[in-house]
């Protein structure tokens, strides 16, 4: 049973997140435009993930991303035409496609983030190094939690589990 301090808690804890995922999109928006004009700043996420996780199926993108293949088909089309990244036949399955970032769109996204960075950098130059290292376990421990979560939950958006 949730007693209702910690209910109380928690609204307050979402209250800061809705805070901070709005800031997000903001520096995703700054972050795009600093990519390439002309792709949309969701498309920033796409490219981190291809970043972090490598080459992969689209399929695989758009459920860690929880977004629909219309709405990823339409922003690996930009990137692609961008060439920031490349589209091929995946050989297990000759309809699906293997999305990787190109050499041009990885060095734009590292330039892009170590501009980012140098912005955080500035932007906690108040806080000691301790909190900014307690703030980066809990977040770190709370990314775990929610993909543990999502494991036991199943599939999300009404989709099949696709493999990578």
């Amino acid at each position: 049973m949730t007693t209702e301090g910690r209910r109380r808690t928690v609204r307050e804890l979402e209250r800061e997140f809705n805070r901070l995922f709005v800031r997000r999109r903001f520096n995703a928006l700054q972050i795009a435009r600093r990519l390439d004009p002309q792709i949309e700043p969701a498309s920033y996420s796409v490219l981190a993930i291809l970043q972090q996780d490598g080459r992969q199926r689209m399929t695989s993108i758009a459920r860690q991303l929880g977004i629909g293949k219309p709405t990823l088909s339409r922003q690996l089309a930009t990137l692609a035409e961008r060439g920031l990244v490349t589209k091929d036949t995946d050989p297990l399955d000759g309809r699906a496609q293997l999305i990787s970032l190109t050499q041009e769109g990885l060095e734009r996204l590292q330039s892009a983030q170590r501009e980012r960075a140098e912005r955080y950098l500035a932007m906690l130059e108040t806080w000691e190094e301790t909190d900014i290292e307690t703030l980066s376990g809990l977040l770190s421990k709370l990314n775990r939690t929610y993909a543990d979560f999502d494991a036991e939950q199943g599939p999300s958006y009404g989709e099949e589990e696709v493999r990578p």
